[in-house]
């Protein structure tokens, strides 16, 4: 059997020498998990745009393995903005995106919204392919918060998810309830989130106790995400600290992520705090829990979110965690942490709760305990059942 897996969220990067890379949406545990249930597997995924030197490729970025999948990249129709108008572009993906499928016995979709899932659908209808809709977040949200662009856009967007998941034969959400609700889909559906918690050796709540016991004086938080995406809302945590210090808190503010922060710097210097922001960049997935281990409480400050994968890693490595109240954050995150998008005083005030190391190692034990839920062995047999299903 032939499987083909288009995803305009996972992205490819390109290096000076011509080596291919890949962004945090994707890494080779999960490209074998398909690879697995297939003969021969094949890859769409788009151009980020990105281009780098090979050491500091090698750095950031997990190389493409070609010897579990072969791939195509698609054109990146938002970067540069021109290519928005490149009907020509448009035609060269339709057509790309057409053969894979004829190639393709099956055909997973990483996205149920957006132009490589549009184009796609379309060709699984016409030649009879089985396809799957993946659904990892809330298409009117993310559309929303993208500026005048997305406002246009985000009802449309909407209904098209909504119709896309109605109609699929086979659907696959990452949360347990919160994108059904909204999304629902006639076919067969799971909900399995695509974290990747591979240990939960009590030994990471046992040194994250102990840590709590140092009396150390400042607190650090830290966010991992693109640090240039306004959507993951860094500049709210920001205000936060700012707010904190007045009333003689201090707290380090680390960002994991690609981008350059400079706009989230200025900002620090305008709020009094730009010694309390570090840009740590981006690393390679293995060394993100190294990273998740060095600070003292993790925040996701978003505008939008599916269910999101970092918060799981940060909870498996027993790290309180304060997130905004958006897609299936709340199936993770504890109620009296859990606070609106844009709210930095409220993000201050949990923060401020968090000061207590007694609080601090309440909150450790939850996370350590809800991150069973998402234990890779568990979810990979789950997962894999219905993929062979779908494969059958």
């Amino acid at each position: 059997m032939k499987l083909l897996f288009v995803s305009m969220s996972a992205r490819t990067i390109e290096d000076s020498s011509g080596n291919i890379y890949l962004n945090s949406h994707m890494n080779r545990k999960t490209i074998k998990r398909y690879a697995d249930i297939c003969d021969e597997f094949r890859m769409i995924l788009r151009d980020s745009g990105i281009r780098c030197d090979e050491e500091e490729a090698k750095h950031k970025y997990d190389l493409f393995p070609y010897d579990l999948a072969q791939l195509d990249i698609g054109f990146n129709p938002y970067n540069p903005k021109t290519n928005l108008i490149k009907v020509k572009k448009y035609k060269e993906l339709e057509h790309l995106i057409e053969n894979d499928i004829l190639w393709a016995d099956r055909v997973i979709l990483a996205s149920a919204v957006g132009v490589y899932s549009e184009i796609a659908i379309k060709y699984c209808r016409k030649y009879h392919r089985q396809y799957m809709l993946m659904v990892g977040g809330f298409a009117y949200e993310t559309d929303w918060n993208h500026g005048i662009d997305g406002k246009i856009v985000a009802w449309k967007h909407e209904r098209t998810c909504k119709k896309n998941m109605a109609d699929a034969p086979y659907g696959l959400y990452v949360t347990q309830r919160s994108l059904q609700e909204r999304y629902p889909c006639t076919g067969k559906t799971i909900g399995c989130s695509d974290v990747e918690i591979m240990d939960l050796s009590p030994s990471f709540l046992e040194e994250r106790l102990k840590k709590m016991t140092s009396g150390k004086g400042i607190l650090s938080l830290g966010t991992a995400a693109n640090i240039d995406d306004k959507l993951k809302g860094h500049r709210f945590v920001i205000k936060a600290i700012s707010l904190l210090k007045l009333k003689g808190h201090r707290f380090e503010y680390h960002l994991l992520g690609n981008g350059r922060g400079e706009e989230l710097l200025s900002y620090a210097r305008q709020c009094g705090v730009e010694n309390q922001v570090i840009i740590d960049g981006s690393k390679p997935h293995n060394e993100v829990y190294g990273w998740l281990d060095s600070i003292d409480i993790y925040i996701q400050p978003s505008f939008t979110e599916g269910l999101c994968r970092a918060v799981v890693e940060a909870m498996s490595r027993a790290c309180p965690v304060v997130c905004t109240n958006v897609g299936g954050n709340s199936e993770l995150c504890s109620n009296e942490y859990l606070v609106k998008p844009g709210d930095s005083e409220g993000i201050a005030k949990a923060l401020e709760s968090l000061i207590s190391p007694d609080e601090r190692k309440k909150q450790a034990q939850i996370s350590f305990e809800k991150a069973h839920d998402y234990y890779s062995e568990t979810l990979d047999q789950k997962r894999q059942e219905f993929l062979l299903d779908f494969m059958k």
